[in-house]
């Protein structure tokens, strides 16, 4: 997916069949996985290397895509048979065993299990939001990788390094609603804290000024913060304790995580950042 200088993004890296939408789905996080590296890179905030993980981060997760595209294409024929649809009949013999299939109980019990199959097509939850990233700019933390509810359907947000930040709605101290994602900035990095996380909200802003990385803090919590969670979504999904933070990458992907607080917070959230910007010698 890199040529030399040439990124390879959408099309030009990947082929879909078009059932499920994936092909769109993965040409736009090519891009939106891409887009803040360059931008990193071109301003000096990030070292090189930082570029050679997109490909190691995208490749894996549209290559399945492509096998869930088609899986979802050739899973259609299987639907197709067991209404009575064979390829050369007529339009006549076809709707004839379409009646069947909608009259008859055997027939009927056996094109609804298999149209009940087509789920991994059209709620396929975890494929679309459950991809997650592993490579240079994700700073593991040694916990186990979960595993999936169902490997195609169930999405179960999480803040592991390398997943994508779950969804919750906010609400700022004037009552105004908005969504999680919101707060992350183009080209710049969120620390989330927890509501008794301001060492960490100290830690991003000595950061900030003295490395020169494009990085925030807020603290979320339920009754208390720079923003209220009211219905304890983002407490359910944060798995971090009230001192911990979770740093959020320009693209919305998890970058490093810290259960609860540290000594030094400022030397621990710039360690993960020269890490995750591919510029540890820096």
């Amino acid at each position: 997916m890199r040529p030399g200088r040439v990124f390879l993004v959408g099309d030009a890296a990947h082929r879909h069949p078009p059932t499920g939408g994936l092909g769109l789905n993965s040409a736009v996080h090519d891009a939106h996985n891409l887009c803040w590296k360059v931008a990193a890179v071109l301003a000096g905030h990030a070292g090189e290397e930082l570029l050679g993980t997109y490909e190691a981060e995208r490749r894996p997760v549209d290559a399945r895509n492509v096998q869930r595209s088609m899986e979802n294409g050739m899973n259609h024929a299987v639907v197709g048979e067991a209404m009575g649809f064979r390829s050369g009949q007529d339009a006549e013999t076809n709707l004839s065993a379409l009646r069947r299939a909608l009259e008859n109980a055997p027939e009927r019990r056996r094109a609804l299990a298999a149209i009940a199959t087509q789920s991994m097509e059209f709620r396929e939850h975890h494929v679309e939001y459950g991809q997650t990233y592993g490579s240079r700019a994700i700073v593991e933390d040694g916990t186990p990788v979960p595993e999936p509810l169902d490997e195609t359907r169930l999405y179960v947000p999480g803040t592991r390094p390398g997943a994508p930040l779950p969804h919750a709605e906010l609400e700022d101290l004037d009552g105004r609603r908005l969504p999680l994602m919101s707060l992350v900035q183009p080209g710049a990095f969120l620390v989330i804290a927890g509501e008794d996380g301001g060492a960490w909200c100290e830690a991003a802003k000595q950061v900030a000024e003295s490395d020169r990385i494009p990085v925030r803090a807020v603290r979320i919590g339920h009754l208390d913060g720079d923003y209220r969670d009211p219905r304890c979504t983002w407490l359910r999904h944060r798995q971090i304790g009230p001192r911990g933070a979770v740093l959020v990458r320009p693209d919305r992907f998890v970058g490093w995580r810290s259960a609860d607080s540290t000594p030094d917070a400022a030397s621990e959230l710039r360690s993960a950042l020269q890490r995750i910007l591919c510029r540890e010698n820096a």
